[in-house]
């Protein structure tokens, strides 16, 4: 199943530190990229946690926040110290003298601000939680990400058929066409009075039908849409190997376009080209 580039996942998880948030975001990007934005508690883990996503997530633009919203702590007016809670005092009046009304200092948000009342993070349990919770996150990202994948091979396929569809078309009108042209150089032979079984009629034709041989450019284009359907259903990542594959696809339209001896098959390699431009902009968001 393919993935596409594009996923979102947003979750909290309480723990005894508090609720550590992870929010994932990925778009398309041509080449694995990855922005992190971590708290302060959780930085000192950055490394393992781009070990973690870069070998869940091959390509796409990745950003990903991760922080811990702490709980509140209940006040300690057990244990108080007064040398700090004297400095913020003194920092706050020395504020106040710049403000023209300030409010009344309330003692208890003091009380808040001094370091009685801060959580001791423990931090080998912290990492434990951050290791285990992470992997499940990039899961759920990853089965977003392939819902996405899902639907675009869908609307794939659906194109592979239509393109099917046109060179089955092709090779129903390339006999008549040839025959057509047999036609016209016949009447024109005789309207020079040239003797129409002469070999200079049958080189014409044989090197009419040699420039208007369409016969490789098919075979090929049933080539690759043989292995655009092998690709479609592969689980390992294939947004490059489609990329490329879909080059080969517009360069044998172009040809097909190039060698058209008649309005019809000059109008099946218009349609062949916007349908493979259709996919190919697909293909931009498929990991």
């Amino acid at each position: 199943m393919i993935s596409s580039m594009t996923g979102f996942f947003f979750g909290e998880k309480d723990t005894k530190f508090g609720s550590l948030v992870i929010e994932i975001k990925t778009l398309n990007s041509r080449y694995c990229e990855l922005q992190l934005k971590l708290g302060d508690d959780i930085r000192v883990y950055e490394s393992q946690i781009r070990e973690i996503i870069l070998a869940s997530i091959s390509r796409g633009k990745i950003d990903c926040k991760i922080f811990l919203r702490s709980k509140e702590a209940g006040l300690n007016y057990k244990k108080i110290e007064e040398k700090e809670i004297k400095a913020l005092i003194n920092s706050t009046e020395k504020i106040a003298t710049l403000i023209k009304n300030p409010s009344l200092i309330d003692p208890v948000e003091i009380f808040k601000l001094s370091g009685n009342n801060k959580q001791v993070i423990d931090n080998s349990n912290l990492k434990k939680v951050l290791l285990s919770t992470l992997p499940n996150a990039l899961q759920k990202t990853i089965i977003d990400r392939q819902r996405e994948g899902k639907n675009i091979s869908k609307v794939i396929f659906n194109n592979i058929k239509l393109i099917e569809r046109l060179i089955g078309q092709t090779k129903k009108i390339m006999p008549k066409a040839i025959k057509l042209h047999q036609v016209k150089i016949n009447k024109r032979f005789k309207e020079a009075l040239i003797n129409v079984e002469s070999d200079r009629l049958k080189q014409e034709l044989l090197i009419f039908i040699q420039k208007s041989d369409i016969t490789e450019e098919i075979d090929r284009l049933e080539s690759h849409l043989k292995e655009l359907r092998r690709l479609l259903i592969l689980k390992e990542p294939v947004g490059k190997k489609m990329d490329f594959l879909m080059q080969e696809f517009n360069r044998e339209a172009n040809t097909l376009g190039s060698k058209a001896i008649s309005v019809e098959i000059s109008r099946i390699s218009v349609e062949l080209k916007v349908i493979i431009e259709q996919i190919r902009e697909q293909i931009q968001n498929i990991e």
